[in-house]
C-alpha cells in the first residue's frame, strides 16, 4: 500500500489500517489471465479430446488413452511368450502315458490330492471319488474348474495345494480321476449326503 492520493481508500478497515483501492499490476492480471487460458487448454486436450496424436501445442505428446495403450504395448513386448502355447483341446485323455502323468500329479507332495482322496481315490477327508455320487458335477469340464478354484471353505486349495498346474497337467489329472470311476476300492468313504449328483460312465 503506498500513499497515492489518486486512489480512494476503502471503505473497510483492519485493526485501524484502511489501503487504498489500487489496480493490481499488469504483469499479475497478465499471468492470472494465462493461467485461466492454460486450464481451458488442459481440460481441452486430457479430458475432453481422445485422439491419440493431438500435438500441435506440445510436439511429440499424446492423449492419456494413447500414452496408455503406447505402454501398454511396450510391456507386452517384453513379456516373455507363454510355454505353455495355446490351451489344450478340452477332451478327455484316455491314452496310458497321460493317465500316468495323472497318477503322478495326483499322488505328488506338490498337489496334495491323495492326502484328502486316497491313493486309490476311495475318500478319507475328501469325498470317495471312484463311485458314480458327485458333489459339484463329474463332466470333465466341470473336474477341471473345480479342481482349478479348488473349496477353500473345505479345505481343499485350488489345484490341491495352491501349487498351479499347466493346462495339460490339469486336464491329465481329471482323465485319470475319470478313469478310476467303477473301481471300488476296499473299504471306500461312505457317501456323504451332499453328494446327490449321480453320474452315468459317460463324461
Amino acid at each position: 500500500m503506498g500513499n497515492n492520493d489518486k486512489e480512494p481508500l476503502l471503505d473497510h478497515d483492519a485493526d485501524g489500517i484502511r489501503e487504498y483501492d489500487n489496480s493490481l499490476p499488469r504483469w499479475w492480471l497478465y499471468g492470472f489471465y494465462f493461467t485461466i487460458i492454460m486450464s481451458v487448454i488442459y481440460i481441452f486436450y486430457y479430458h475432453v479430446y481422445s485422439g491419440p496424436d493431438w500435438n500441435f501445442l506440445w510436439y511429440g505428446e499424446k492423449s492419456q488413452e494413447a500414452e496408455y495403450d503406447a505402454e501398454v504395448a511396450a510391456a507386452k513386448a517384453l513379456m516373455p511368450a507363454s510355454p505353455k502355447g495355446p490351451a489344450v483341446k478340452m477332451a478327455l485323455l484316455t491314452d496310458q502315458e497321460s493317465l500316468s502323468r495323472g497318477k503322478t500329479i495326483f499322488n505328488s507332495t506338490n498337489n496334495l490330492c491323495f492326502t484328502c482322496h486316497r491313493s486309490d481315490l476311495g475318500g478319507q477327508i475328501g469325498p470317495n471319488l471312484t463311485d458314480q455320487f458327485w458333489m459339484h458335477g463329474c463332466s470333465l469340464q466341470e473336474i477341471v474348474k473345480n479342481i482349478t478354484s479348488g473349496f477353500p471353505e473345505k479345505g481343499m486349495l485350488p489345484f490341491g495345494s495352491g501349487n498351479k498346474l499347466s493346462d495339460r497337467e490339469l486336464l491329465e489329472v481329471a482323465s485319470y480321476v475319470l478313469s478310476n470311476r467303477g473301481t471300488n476300492p476296499p473299504n471306500p468313504k461312505p457317501r456323504e449326503e451332499e453328494r446327490e449328483i449321480e453320474c452315468n460312465g459317460d463324461s
